[in-house]
């Protein structure tokens, strides 16, 4: 009774197994093509472009740490008063 477990156990886990390792072979064989090194400019672009929004924000809350916390008691008491109105 173990043995048949044992090896149904072992059946799944390799064709688990196996179906991931044929769906990342594709995935790798796709981004080792043209497809690939579009793919890689784009996020290190998006990646660029999100740094850069991060650090613009972060200037503007330093350049006006009282206007942040305003804007943010205002968020605050909205979300507040919208989700009270709900219940």
């Amino acid at each position: 009774m173990m043995a048949a477990r044992n090896s149904a156990f072992t059946e799944k886990k390799d064709l688990h197994v196996g179906g991931l390792g044929a769906n990342a072979q594709a995935g790798l064989a796709r981004m080792a093509g043209p497809q690939g090194h579009d793919a890689i400019r784009a996020s290190r672009r998006l990646l660029r472009q999100a740094r850069e929004a991060v650090q613009s924000v972060n200037d503007a809350l330093r350049d006006n740490p009282w206007a942040a916390l305003g804007l943010g008691a205002v968020l605050g008491i909205t979300v507040g008063y919208l989700l009270s109105r709900r219940s």
